[in-house]
């Protein structure tokens, strides 16, 4: 999942900016995974978002707050427009 996707999937909070933290390739199950630190306009982290794309059909996200609990997350199918 990109980041471009990502921030349009979190747009309920516009006052924001994603810093990606780690990105990894799993070549055993072919899933890509990232990290993000989400960034107040103050530069305070108010959250973190886990990514994963699967290479046949699969992308999804789990968003926390900077506490850990999770806030939203959301499954996509790859077949739907973007």
């Amino acid at each position: 999942m990109n980041p471009d996707q990502l921030a349009q999937a979190l747009s309920d909070n516009a006052k924001f900016t994603l810093q990606q933290d780690s990105s990894e390739y799993d070549k055993e199950h072919e899933t890509r995974k990232a990290s993000f630190e989400i960034v107040s306009e103050a530069g305070e982290v108010i959250g973190y978002v886990k990514t994963w794309q699967d290479d046949d059909s699969f992308a999804g996200f789990v968003r926390f707050d900077s506490d850990g609990r999770v806030q939203d997350w959301k499954v996509f199918d790859k077949r739907l427009p973007h």
